[in-house]
């Protein structure tokens, strides 16, 4: 089940499983955004909603720790976050 969360700096991500990411994307072999290898089984995939890509838990960790906030992009990103929140019916934020 699709999580959301931010990091302290209040960038928004998710965690879903590749099922999840599966039927989103209606690709049956989704892969890392990041070191391309398979996300097919993975249940811990990091999506980044101001970037639009999913990651592998290393790679989505090494990216969460690099993100940084743009003021002039955090209308963007709260409209994605919301989608996905929307998407994949996360009614309250951790």
């Amino acid at each position: 089940m699709a999580e959301f969360h931010r990091t302290l700096a209040g960038t928004p991500w998710l965690k879903i499983t590749c099922q999840e990411l599966s039927e989103y994307s209606e690709n049956e072999r989704p892969i890392c955004d990041e070191c391309l290898r398979s996300l097919v089984g993975c249940d811990e995939i990091i999506l980044l909603p101001i970037l639009d890509e999913a990651y592998c838990p290393k790679c989505g960790e090494e990216r969460l720790a690099r993100v940084h906030r743009y003021p002039e992009d955090i209308p963007i990103e709260e409209s994605r976050a919301q989608f996905y929140k929307r998407y994949f019916k996360i009614r309250e934020e951790d």
